[in-house]
């Protein structure tokens, strides 16, 4: 059979792998790229070929380069995060596209921070520390802490604008990448960690709420401290969840300090607590009220019943705030240089700008692993650090 000068000569088999690894059924993809199914089907089945314009279109939705369809075989089947998000009758269900190109996106900069460790000569960082569910969780918070070597006076002082990234370079510190993801709906996936060494990965949803994902950094490190990094949204579907949740709770309000705490010992009825004081020890550890609210509850200082009812309170005005925040962003615009920053985190960004100042790798080689276009690279190394000239080189 005589074949087209348009048609895409590719190996019907990559063809299939991508679609699958990129988390569409085959009807989703042909509809992305406007044509019949039986067409895909065929095309993958070495039936029939896509031309090279249809092929482009499916190259930007799976988001893979045009050369790896030309690839000879498919690559292995790629291991992905187990899912805790779901019960035990639904893990059979597959991950959402974006999630799927989130998860693909972290294991990539991982793969590029070893590789940068390497060029410039750097001992990476080991992650050592490690717990067992059969461990009490007031020991598993003590342990975040003294890791983490942050008295309750320097968490007291920390500035509300900065607490994020304070803790996540904190964590980073001690041989993790923190990423965050901004395709994934706050319903779907509150953050995930794969536990890959060395550097074990944290991905947080962006459109969470600073503390919120300040909560989930904590949840998704202890993941990586029982090896058992997987997909979360923080609920408490299994025991790994409920113990993940009650140890970031511990690490972030550890038990001695909480207690210490005038309005605290001063508190004689359990059952109500009135909001300015909830609001007040909120601010002081830096995290939302209902984590105070749940922290109080583990060391006997209200009840089940309060508990859950100021719950359904708070819960019911994040999502009103979460929806403010939302038309907020609609008219104010993040620059882009802290979009980056966000996205990569500041580790991977220092390995990215170092390696380019001692000519370790190019212009383009920046721009790709950054994500962004060379006119932000300025802003980039001065907020990394001032005392950089702006695209200048040592």
């Amino acid at each position: 059979m005589a074949v087209a000068g348009n048609e895409a000569l590719i190996n019907p088999q990559i063809l299939a792998w991508a679609r699958e690894s990129a988390g569409f059924y085959l009807e989703e993809a042909a509809k992305k790229i406007t044509i019949e199914p039986d067409k895909l089907r065929s095309c993958e089945v070495g039936n029939d070929r896509l031309t090279i314009s249809q092929l482009r279109k499916l190259c930007n939705v799976y988001k893979r380069p045009l050369a790896f369809f030309y690839l000879p075989t498919p690559p292995p089947r790629e291991n992905l995060p187990k899912d805790f998000r779901r019960l035990p009758e639904d893990e059979g269900k597959k991950l959402s596209p974006n999630l799927r190109l989130e998860i693909r996106k972290a294991k990539y900069r991982r793969e590029i921070a070893l590789d940068l460790f390497k060029e410039l000569e750097i001992d990476i960082p080991k992650f050592r520390a490690k717990a067992t569910l059969s461990d009490e969780v007031y020991d598993v918070g003590k342990l975040i802490r003294r890791l983490l070597k942050v008295s309750f006076e320097q968490q007291e002082k920390i500035k509300k604008e900065s607490r994020l990234n304070f803790w996540r370079e904190k964590i980073e510190d001690l041989g993790t990448l923190v990423f965050s993801a901004s395709l994934i709906d706050l319903k779907l996936m509150r953050g995930f960690s794969i536990d890959k060494h060395p550097l074990p990965i944290i991905v947080l949803n962006s459109k969470d709420h600073h503390k919120a994902r300040i909560f989930t950094l904590f949840h998704e490190f202890t993941h990586l401290l029982l090896h058992s990094g997987g997909i979360c949204d923080l609920g408490e579907q299994n025991k790994i969840e409920v113990f993940c949740n009650a140890v970031a709770g511990e690490a972030l309000v550890p038990t001695d300090w909480l207690r210490d705490i005038s309005i605290v010992q001063q508190h004689k009825d359990k059952s109500e607590w009135d909001d300015e004081k909830i609001y007040s020890l909120a601010e002081r550890f830096g995290v939302s009220r209902e984590v105070v609210l749940r922290r109080l509850l583990a060391i006997d200082k209200t009840t089940e019943y309060f508990y859950k009812q100021k719950r359904e309170q708070y819960q019911a005005e994040y999502r009103i705030k979460t929806n403010q925040e939302k038309e907020e962003k609609k008219t104010f615009r993040v620059p882009q240089h802290y979009k980056v920053l966000n996205q990569t985190g500041r580790k991977f960004a220092r390995l990215v700008v170092e390696s380019y100042r001692q000519n370790k790798i190019g212009l383009l080689d920046v721009s790709e692993y950054l994500g962004t276009k060379l006119k932000h690279l300025p802003k980039i190394e001065q907020t990394l650090n001032p005392s950089y000239s702006a695209g200048d080189k040592n």
